[in-house]
């Protein structure tokens, strides 16, 4: 972890098989193998380390408390192995299920150097914590930690309702700062307060999902690290960000409950929350496509009949879709319908 083969993690003496060492990924990362240098690869006054202590000698790889596999380790000399795994993230443990014993006898702990975890990382971004590791022997049996369902249901209820409400006031700010192309960017303190509103939407969510999937927690907590910067009009990587982590978080929490209703209400308030952005999404394209007609003509030019025609389906855009996003709460099952009969509204320019 700390890319010096020099140092190294022990278990506490006579913690041999059954030792383990357990990593927590952001849900989005994607694993492609493990790497461990399977022993203590460092000589001291005259002694090898790595010959003297206990090596790995096999593997058992656990995602979620799900089996991956066992494998052999190599362990000849003191060099990173690579063990082929593939998974998305969360809790991955990794147990010492066979050891080679070494030539000291009186060194009854085993040791690893180096862990890698290989593969592909979420955005990464200023604020990212340090990878959380955890060492020592295998319990008897792993302990979960158990999760009131019907307080769990009381917070989904009071939180879909907050965030519903945040997230509307939140995309119209960001219209809002989108149409001022005359800055270059909203001022500090505007971004301040937004930065301000945003992190209350995203810690509210994190707070709901952590009994249930840390994990998820996690990739939350990713999401937030991501900075609003620049011109408003860039921060829409953001917003789908921060959209894909809320939606995962959600159906988490839906499906820890386990009823339908709660897997509805879910449903609905996604569809909200989507609703909402295309809707300011529409609205946007519709306005910068105003300001493209406008300076064309100012210089003389005349637009095109294909011109005309998309500033007037993006126009019709802007205003279905806000009142679709209006209309939702009250008669979802009638926007469903009239969702259905439309084409899917595009923000091309």
């Amino acid at each position: 972890v700390d890319g010096n083969p020099e140092s190294a993690w022990n278990s506490a003496t006579g913690d041999l098989t059954g030792a383990w060492i357990e990593v927590r990924l952001p849900a989005d990362a994607e694993v492609t193998g493990i790497g461990l240098i399977p022993g203590f690869a460092r000589v001291s006054n005259g002694s090898d380390l790595f010959t003297g202590n206990h090596r790995v000698a096999e593997i058992r790889v656990l995602r979620e408390g799900t089996e991956v596999g066992r494998f052999p380790v190599a362990n000849e000399r003191p060099e990173l192995v690579t063990i082929p795994v593939r998974g998305r993230g969360g809790v991955w443990r990794i147990e010492l299920t066979s050891l080679r014993p070494g030539t000291r006898s009186d060194w009854r702990e085993v040791c690893v150097s180096e862990l890698q975890i290989l593969g592909r990382a979420p955005s990464v971004a200023p604020g990212t914590r340090v990878p959380r590791v955890a060492i020592g022997a295998l319990p008897d049996a792993p302990t979960v930690a158990p999760v009131d369902v019907a307080a769990l249901e009381r917070a989904q209820r009071r939180d879909l309702t907050f965030l519903v409400r945040e997230w509307r006031a939140l995309q119209e700010d960001y219209f809002s700062f989108s149409q001022n192309t005359g800055e270059p960017e909203p001022d500090a303190d505007t971004t301040r307060d937004t930065e301000r509103s945003r992190g209350a939407i995203l810690r509210r969510i994190t707070e709901l999902v952590t009994p249930v999937d840390p994990a998820r927690a996690d990739a939350i907590r990713m999401a937030g690290a991501t900075r609003l910067t620049g011109p408003a009009w860039r921060w829409d990587s953001t917003a789908r960000a921060d959209l894909a982590a809320i939606s995962s978080a959600l159906d988490a929490v839906a499906e820890r409950i386990g009823s339908d209703p709660a897997r509805c209400r879910t449903a609905r308030s996604l569809a909200e929350l989507r609703l909402v952005r295309v809707s300011q999404l529409a609205r946007l394209a519709a306005y910068f496509d105003e300001i493209d007609e406008a300076e064309e003509m100012s210089t003389g030019g005349e637009p095109s009949r294909d011109a005309r025609r998309r500033s007037r389906s993006l126009a019709s855009d802007s205003e279905t879709f806000e009142a679709f996003a209006d209309e939702w709460s009250r008669n979802s099952r009638g926007v469903t319908t009239r969702l259905l009969r439309r084409d899917p509204p595009t923000d091309d320019r």
